[in-house]
């Protein structure tokens, strides 16, 4: 076995531009600071795990109990999320994971 430093899943940060693009913006405007809020914690969850993650119902309870925010709100915010292409519709139908290729 080799020494050394373990591999690591996922990055340390992610950028977040200072100017959002619109489709972020959007969520914002559909769901005011707490969508955004929403977004930026999926983001981090994410990117904490190498570009994608399993969205069934053991990671809805898991994240809404972690961020303290009700269920169907989430729900509500990644649908806005599909609707507007920040994550891949295709990919979250096929395998239930949230991605896109922005990510």
């Amino acid at each position: 076995m080799p020494a050394g430093r373990p591999l690591k899943n996922g990055v340390d940060y992610f950028p977040l531009d200072v100017i959002c693009d619109d489709k972020v913006e959007l969520i914002e405007a559909e769901h005011g600071v707490q969508g955004f809020g929403i977004l930026i914690k999926l983001y981090q969850k994410i990117y904490a795990n190498n570009y994608w993650i399993l969205w069934d119902k053991k990671a809805i309870l898991v994240f809404s109990s972690r961020i303290n925010v009700d269920i169907n709100m989430i729900n509500v915010v990644i649908n806005s999320c599909l609707e507007w292409n920040l994550f891949n519709k295709i990919l979250f139908k096929k395998y239930n994971i949230l991605t896109s290729t922005g990510i």
